[in-house]
């Protein structure tokens, strides 16, 4: 295979995977003594891609998981320098980010649709649904509520995971698991200093209260922004094309985690403030625009094993979620003040139990409930004349039944067998099926199969928004849908180096976009369906002197189902390599990550060239002191680069920030 001749730009990427394994996998084997370390982490545990995949919710080797699962693990993050959990998501196979200067968003194996809000992935934080009630967007940039300091791993399980998660599980499940309070003992502080003035203070606490044992931790971090310029507004009446000190963003983030026997209680709370600099949603350019979101978590977890043959797991939690748009609307003198408050307020539970008790099963069976107390939306002028456009109160419940059977046959070979039926936000029934087989035949290889389906339900913000002059609703929009297959290996030449490749297709069908009716106005449809097919290979080694080496390679073909053209922000290639070593001197660990994403469409149809970013970061923790020093520098050769913007924009493509530096100091007492 590595002597196959690839014409064109895809010769990249697979002549790099096989100089990789040509070249490292006789370096790697001669060293006993640091594969032990890659060894511990091929065979971590994994927690969400089990339930996600079909399994039980229990703790699995990454390798014999039901899914092409890849695990990003705390010190990964450090040695890295990765700032947010979608630069730790950026680092996965098929997985590539867009931002337009208010949020992250998150495209997984090709698909991602400008305009949405990551709402075909599922967040969760510990098992906890993160995805909020209004418009089930999965944030993960600097709006991700909680600080990537308090990450023990990110588990990324790609595919349809509705078979037990229900709707959002589309094209796949984040589980962030956090630390535990024995991780980060006593008290840490850290300050950071970066680029345009940027400015963050991290502390963590953990320790014993009583019988309990606790982590607590704050965050507050403050990002003046960088002046920009947008040749679309280049005109006199708007300064010319420049927002000055319109991207300014602000970040403040409590966290607590206290366990407790067979109990755990986390609460969490994050408020964000960011001004728009884009003058998205027709809003005046250069003026105050600022878009605010607060997220409330509590949630109570109880764990328990019933003799050999019973576990028992039952959670409750409460949340809510807070949007606020001010925005001035209009150009000079006709301008309006808007305000757009959106509030979100739900409890939910799940009671799971697994029985042990059949030869070669493990049987799981579990009930989930979601109780959207309030799903509240106002569209508002408040200046000059006041007048309201939108005002809804909604409610709405949901809930599902779920089962799963893990089947030792023999001679190696799992079957996983899934199913859910889900009641619905509006009613209606739905049933999610998935099965999955893994086969070791030999003690280095391991094969999977997978096939599932998965669905979206319309939020709130597509079911109730608006009904006016210029929009209507459509009581007929019903469930996106997804079917997918999945063929996956995994090689472990010995303990210092392991290859996956992963081959997939999926169809989408009952897309949700907005729509302009016959009568001239917009309806949200259930129209259109994609395709996607693609390859992905990821290898990972253990060098001398525990160095470590990871690249990967996607190929993937994302499509209009109809029309055969390719869908907007879907690049055909994703080209990664992360490298972690010592460094200059004792106690130091440089890390180095690129990452190139092929050609994209934007919203006018307009192609954006392949772009490839190198970052570095330099880490120093002298033994014995406390301290700790690191100095990041992202987009290291300040490239010029943009992201495709979405419909809500005058700009068909945003540009992106070129270098940035970050040092941080931190000291453990």
């Amino acid at each position: 295979m590595c002597g196959t001749a690839v014409p064109g730009r895809a010769v990249l990427a697979p002549a790099f995977l096989c100089v990789l394994l040509s070249s490292l996998a006789g370096s790697v084997r001669a060293q006993e003594a640091t594969t032990l370390e890659l060894e511990r982490l091929l065979a971590q545990p994994v927690y969400g891609s089990a339930r996600s995949a079909g399994a039980a919710k229990y703790e699995q080797d990454l390798a014999l998981a039901p899914a092409a699962v890849t695990v990003r693990t705390a010190g990964e993050i450090r040695d890295q320098g990765y700032r947010t959990l979608a630069e730790v998501l950026a680092s996965i196979p098929g997985v590539h980010l867009r931002y337009d200067r208010a949020y992250t968003y998150v495209g997984a194996r090709g698909f991602e649709r400008p305009g949405d809000y990551s709402s075909r992935l599922l967040l969760l934080i510990d098992g906890l649904r993160v995805n909020d009630n209004i418009f089930d967007q999965a944030v993960a940039g600097r709006e991700f509520p909680l600080d990537v300091n308090l990450i023990d791993r990110v588990e990324f399980i790609p595919g349809p995971g509705s078979a037990l998660y229900g709707s959002n599980a589309l094209l796949g499940v984040v589980n962030v698991i956090t630390k535990k309070p024995s991780q980060e003992p006593g008290a840490y502080a850290a300050g950071e200093w970066g680029s345009a003035g940027a400015r963050k203070l991290f502390g963590s606490w953990g320790g014993s209260i009583g019988p309990a044992r606790a982590l607590l931790g704050a965050t507050t971090e403050r990002r003046p922004g960088r002046d920009l310029y947008f040749p679309e507004y280049d005109q006199p009446e708007n300064n010319n094309g420049i927002a000055r000190g319109r991207d300014a963003e602000s970040n403040d983030k409590l966290y607590a985690k206290v366990v407790a026997g067979d109990w755990v209680l986390t609460g969490l709370v994050s408020d964000r403030r960011k001004l728009l600099p884009t003058g998205a949603y027709d809003a005046a350019f250069n003026t105050p625009n600022q878009w605010s979101d607060r997220y409330v978590f509590l949630d109570a977890a109880f764990s328990r094993r019933l003799g050999e043959a019973h576990e028992l797991q039952v959670r409750l939690g409460a949340a809510r979620y807070d949007y606020n748009g001010v925005s001035q609307i209009g150009t000079a003198p006709d301008i309006s003040s808007s305000h757009n408050p959106t509030q979100g307020r739900w409890v939910s539970g799940e009671l799971r139990y697994t029985y042990l008790g059949f030869a070669r099963h493990r049987l799981l069976a579990g009930v989930e409930y979601q109780d959207n107390l309030r799903q509240f939306q106002r569209v508002e002028y408040t200046a000059p004349v006041p007048e309201v456009f939108l005002d809804v109160d909604g409610r709405s419940r949901r809930h599902a039944l779920y089962l799963n059977d893990e089947w030792s046959v023999g001679d190696g070979l799992q079957l996983h067998l899934g199913v859910r039926a889900d009641r619905q936000l509006d009613g209606n029934g739905r049933v999610s099926p998935r099965a999955a087989a893994v086969w070791s035949p030999l003690p280095q290889w391991i094969f999977k199969a997978l096939v599932g389906e998965a669905f979206r339900e319309p939020n709130a913000y597509e079911r109730q928004y608006f009904d006016d002059a210029a929009q209507k609703v459509n009581p007929a929009l019903s469930a996106e849908q997804l079917r997918s297959g999945e063929l996956s290996a995994v090689w472990q030449g010995d303990a210092a180096l392991s290859v996956r490749a992963s081959l997939y297709r999926f169809r989408m069908e009952r897309l949700i976009d907005l729509v302009e009716q016959s009568d001239g106005l917009l309806m949200y449809e259930n129209v259109g369906a994609a395709r996607s097919r693609g390859l992905e290979v990821e290898a990972t080694a253990l060098l001398p002197h525990g160095a470590l080496l990871r690249g990967s390679w996607s190929r993937q073909q994302t499509v209009d189902a109809a029309s055969g053209a390719a869908l907007t922000d879907a690049p055909r290639s994703l080209v990664k390599l992360a490298w972690t070593t010592p460094a200059f001197w004792a106690d130091t660990r440089l890390g180095l990550h690129a990452d190139r994403v092929g050609r994209r469409v934007t919203v006018a149809r307009a192609s954006l060239p392949p772009r490839t970013l190198l970052h570095a970061n330099l880490g120093y923790e002298p033994p014995g002191s406390g301290w700790s020093f690191a100095l990041g520098v992202h987009n290291l050769t300040d490239r010029r680069h943009a992201d495709p913007g979405g419909p809500e924009l005058v700009q068909d493509s945003v540009p992106q920030d070129g270098r940035q530096w970050r040092l941080r100091v931190g000291r453990r007492f």
